[in-house]
């Protein structure tokens, strides 16, 4: 699966910048819901997205990023990665994008819940920088 992005770095002040655009092979695109709004930064491990399907029907979806992966991830990054950081955006747009390519639906009751990180997740843990 593929994805393109129009920036791959969530800016720190989303009231100067535009929303970023995910897009899926099979057609789907995918906004921040925050950014849309001109909220600050999610900081909870709940991430709403704003999804377009190819017939351009919209929806908004939930991202949850489990608690428990938030907390053995902060350990392991000995405090670099937080519930704050900019990793977990990244980390529940790439769940939700890969959900959508492989199933080409949105997720049962638009909720998706990551209650499991994959090898490429902890990889850019390892590698994640704080800004």
């Amino acid at each position: 699966m593929r994805s393109r992005s129009e920036n791959l770095m969530p800016e720190s002040s989303p009231a100067d910048t535009r929303p970023i655009e995910l897009w899926t092979d099979n057609g789907f695109s995918i906004w921040r819901r925050w950014e849309i709004n001109r909220e600050p930064l999610p900081a909870t491990g709940e991430y709403s997205f704003l999804v377009r399907d190819p017939q351009n029907l919209e929806r908004d979806v939930l991202v949850k990023i489990a608690d428990e992966l938030i907390v053995i991830i902060d350990l392991k990054t000995e405090g670099r990665i937080r519930s704050a950081s900019t990793f977990w955006i990244c980390c529940a747009e790439r769940h939700l994008s890969i959900y959508l390519w492989e199933n080409d639906a949105y997720p049962p009751g638009d909720r998706l819940s990551v209650n499991q990180l994959s090898p490429e997740d902890v990889m850019s843990a390892i590698r994640w920088k704080t800004r």
